[in-house]
């Protein structure tokens, strides 16, 4: 029997809500910190909220050695790398845009793991996806003018979504037989992505190896950072989870079409930011490949575990 809305929809709406106004928050945070801080910042303040948690809930998570190489690895593609791609290219683009091409992430995640895993080996109706996908990141960049193409922050974000798609495959090749809650593993996850990002974090850092002094710091961008670390790399996880428990994957991953509307919407009313009449045409054709891309055939569909057939990664 369907779940009743009520189980479930609270949490997917806060969800949207949470990854969607990550933007937002990354966007002021570089205000006073570099990307390689962003990034450090929410990992360490998701470690502490989920460390939190797992307090609350009296569990001890336990890793191999091996099972912690494994999450390491994950991590990389799922938050390290794109957690410092993203700031970087919001340097560059709107919020905005970054939104919208966050959003072919699952176009990403259908291609490496159509090409690595064998028994999910892509269908004519995901290829057609995937077609149509690339098509529509054309159109939502502007292509045709030639002049204004956003190319490196376009190109940064999409290395980040290209990284998440990565990371989402190798999450279902290494730890699937990992018996561990999603709440630890999260919390291995950012634990792992901090050690990682802290000498990135200190090397960027104003006022070292010769860099110029840090100017102020605002209020402002501490508190977006924390924010970011609370609800975008955190709560989010957890109310995700909830979501493929009572719902399914497949409805947890319908996210994809909402953040990058929460993500506008905040664009332009809190940053003044111009939405092209040519970004929301192109984010419709991409998230029809996005859809494409994410049909499975029933009996692989059935084959598989509720988590194994979404790998939860986070949008922002």
């Amino acid at each position: 029997m369907n779940p009743p809305a009520r189980a479930w929809v609270p949490s997917f709406l806060i969800t949207s809500l949470f990854w969607g106004s990550s933007f937002l928050f990354i966007h002021v945070a570089l205000e006073s910190f570099t990307p390689a801080e962003v990034a450090f910042g929410r990992v360490v303040v998701g470690t502490v909220v989920l460390a939190g948690m797992l307090m609350v809930m009296r569990h001890r998570p336990r890793f191999t050695w091996r099972e912690l190489g494994s999450v390491g690895l994950v991590a990389l593609g799922l938050s390290v790398v794109p957690f410092v791609l993203i700031p970087i290219a919001q340097q560059h683009i709107t919020s905005i845009l970054a939104s919208l091409l966050n959003a072919t992430t699952p176009l990403w995640t259908a291609l490496f793991v159509a090409l690595v895993i064998p028994h999910e080996k892509a269908s004519r109706l995901q290829v057609m996806g995937l077609v149509i996908g690339a098509f529509g990141i054309a159109v939502l960049l502007g292509a045709w003018n030639v002049n204004e193409l956003p190319l490196l922050g376009a190109a940064l974000m999409l290395a980040a979504t290209a990284f998440y798609g990565i990371g989402s495959t190798m999450s279902r090749l290494l730890l699937r037989t990992i018996k561990e809650t999603p709440t630890g593993l999260s919390a291995a996850q950012m634990v792992l992505s901090a050690l990682i990002l802290a000498p990135v974090a200190a090397i960027s850092a104003p006022g070292g190896a010769g860099a110029a002094d840090r100017a102020p710091i605002h209020a402002s961008a501490v508190w977006a950072l924390l924010a970011l670390g609370l609800f975008g790399t955190s709560f989010a996880y957890v109310l995700f989870y909830r979501v493929v428990r009572v719902a399914g994957a497949t409805t947890a991953a319908s996210t994809t079409y909402v953040v990058p509307i929460v993500a506008t919407f905040l664009g332009i009313l809190v940053l003044n930011e111009t939405l092209h009449w040519y970004e929301p045409v192109g984010a419709a054709v991409v998230l029809s490949g996005v859809w494409l891309a994410q049909r499975k055939p029933k009996v692989v569909a059935q084959q598989l575990e509720p988590t194994e057939q979404l790998a939860p990664t986070e949008p922002a």
